[in-house]
């Protein structure tokens, strides 16, 4: 039988695929929240942040139309989206019929 160390639980988590997932999502519900904060209100609940991929923004919406209507203002709402989040650099907005 081998005699193997303790190891430290802060250690195995810390490099633990969890713990990536978790920061993930962390980063992911930050970036929701400022969006919320800069695009138009008359959208609130209709769409949120899915992902942040090579400095572009995925945004899932409820419908075609929401997606349409943003897809209309999409030029100033990048603009104000940089101005917090400079890292940005492209929008997409993606239907997905699940999201209510």
């Amino acid at each position: 039988m081998k005699n193997s160390a303790p190891k430290n639980i802060n250690d195995i988590l810390q490099n633990s695929t969890l713990t990536r997932i978790v920061e993930k999502a962390n980063v992911i519900n930050d970036l929701n929240q400022k969006v919320q904060k800069i695009l138009p209100e008359s959208f609130r609940g209709l769409y949120r942040v899915a992902n942040l991929v090579d400095n572009q923004l995925i945004i899932n919406v409820q419908s075609a139309t929401v997606r349409q209507g943003l897809i209309l203002q999409q030029a100033r709402l990048l603009e104000q989206i940089q101005a917090d989040l400079p890292e940005v650099i492209r929008l997409e907005f993606k239907v997905n019929p699940s999201f209510k």
